[in-house]
């Protein structure tokens, strides 16, 4: 389990890394759509780039807040409740975690459906043709680039919360009695 946990914790490192440069890159993609606006030379495909690059930048960050266990909780019942049903609770919560991370994993393998796509030669248009799956398909309207791009961020979503739920059940396993107090 240490190998998960330091697994989770070198991932968790790219991912504060990804994360300040799509920062940086949206913020940049906003002041240059503030001057080309202003100067009243519009370049559309900067908003599309922006919001693409703003979702990916959602998905990285939810990752990293379940790596560092910063994720949303509503705490009324372990607030409330003695420090074993309180490590109790947080077990549940991360085999849930855990389980949403599996099924993720899985809908992402049946969206892409590697193995269809690889029994077409990799065609991504006879694999559209019988299979009306479009994941391979989909080009952005203004920037011209194929969504798969963006839409690898799912499976590595999926995976990367798997690897930090995992890492923190196993963390909520090998903790003492007396972590479990009030933080």
């Amino acid at each position: 389990m240490n190998s998960v946990m330091a697994l989770s914790d070198r991932l968790a490192r790219v991912e504060q890394l990804a994360l300040k440069l799509l920062v940086a890159a949206v913020l940049l993609l906003m002041v240059l759509n503030v001057v080309t606006r202003a100067a009243n030379l519009s370049l559309y495909w900067v908003d599309e780039l922006a919001i693409n690059l703003m979702v990916v930048f959602a998905f990285v960050g939810s990752s990293l807040m379940f790596a560092q266990r910063r994720n949303f909780a509503v705490t009324l019942v372990t607030d409330a409740v003695s420090p074993t049903v309180r490590r109790v609770l947080a077990i549940t919560v991360d085999c849930i975690n855990l389980c949403f991370a599996a099924f993720l994993t899985f809908a992402c393998w049946v969206w892409f459906d590697p193995w269809t796509l690889a029994s077409y030669g990799f065609d991504t248009q006879a694999f559209f043709q019988n299979t009306f799956n479009s994941v391979y398909q989909e080009v952005t309207n203004t920037i011209g680039v194929r969504r798969l791009w963006f839409f690898l961020v799912m499976p590595l979503f999926a995976v990367t919360l798997a690897i930090h739920s995992a890492a923190c059940l196993a963390r909520n396993l090998a903790s003492a009695p007396e972590d479990w107090g009030h933080p």
